[in-house]
């Protein structure tokens, strides 16, 4: 759902195109795309950034509102350097965009006209031709994953290392529930992370539905997560989980993307038991994070673990 992408520099250069009145077509094309649904690979522990800022002068003027907008969203992910020595042609970056894939797969590497002439490989499409790229057009907003711990780890494969911030939303999200005792294992990841990311669980006050509920109080309640709070801390992870009047949506909502979890992020014994997660655009993004934003509406209850 996060995709990731290596842009080599000449796509910011209209020499490197068949015909340079097609930049001013190509480049829009490709901007909102990548500053909504995906990570731009950094190559070169941040070296392509660095050479596409100091030659920014020579290259289109999008060339710097991508890179600014790329760093303000978090959604420049830096990567070794894979090759001896630092690239210094067009060519040059597509063969260490090439080796940093086989490394770590890429979605795809998004090259300039010219360049792709040079190279076969159908990871590399020429930003001319992307539309018809098949990797480029098996894009989707949506997925669908069996309710298991290991395909939501695959499925946020690329959000869990790189989320500044995750809000798991969810009214019935219960650790001491046998259908949530997994659910530790998605914060996991974030262990490995410096500095930790800020971790929020967004829950209803309320237990069940309809004439079965129940109203535990906040002590209950703390009791429910003291379980989790001890996995967190033995892994030197916090996280703040808040209490809202009844709710039924559910969502991840993390600053490089928001996700519709329809069935929540408890899991189940039964085989292909799927739910199709769906990525929100900008303004619904926006919209559900507000809501569950305490400094907007006070939730019933907040406490840390």
């Amino acid at each position: 759902m996060l995709e990731e992408y290596a842009l080599l520099p000449d796509i910011f250069d209209q020499a490197a195109y068949s015909n340079p009145a097609f930049i001013e077509m190509c480049l829009p094309h490709l901007k909102e795309p990548i500053l909504q649904e995906a990570l731009v690979r950094d190559l070169c522990d941040g070296g392509w950034s660095a050479y596409c800022l100091a030659n920014a002068g020579s290259l289109h003027r999008l060339c710097k509102e991508i890179l600014r907008k790329l760093q303000q969203n978090n959604r420049l992910r830096r990567f070794p350097r894979q090759n001896g020595t630092a690239p210094a042609s067009n060519l040059d970056w597509c063969q260490e965009a090439l080796v940093a894939h086989a490394v770590e797969p890429l979605q795809g590497i998004i090259a300039g006209h010219a360049t792709k002439q040079q190279i076969a490989a159908p990871e590399v499409a020429s930003i001319e031709k992307l539309t018809g790229t098949p990797w480029w057009q098996a894009r989707s907003p949506s997925v669908t994953v069996d309710r298991k711990t290991a395909d939501y780890l695959r499925v946020l494969d690329r959000v869990l290392p790189k989320a500044n911030s995750l809000m798991f939303i969810d009214p019935n999200l219960d650790p001491s529930s046998h259908n949530y005792r997994d659910f530790v294992q998605l914060l996991t990841p974030l262990a490995q992370r410096t500095p930790h990311p800020r971790i929020e669980i967004h829950r209803s006050f309320c237990k069940g539905d309809g004439p079965a509920r129940t109203f535990p109080t906040e002590a209950d309640w703390k009791g429910a997560f003291s379980q989790l709070s001890n996995q967190l801390v033995a892994q030197g992870l916090t996280a703040e989980v808040f209490f809202w009047d009844d709710f039924h949506e559910r969502y991840l909502i993390a600053d490089v993307i928001g996700i519709s979890v329809p069935a929540g992020f408890d899991v189940t014994g039964r085989p292909n038991d799927c739910s199709t997660w769906g990525r929100l655009g900008r303004n619904d993004k926006d919209m559900i994070q507000r809501l569950f934003d305490p400094a907007a509406r006070q939730p019933k209850w907040r406490f840390k673990i």
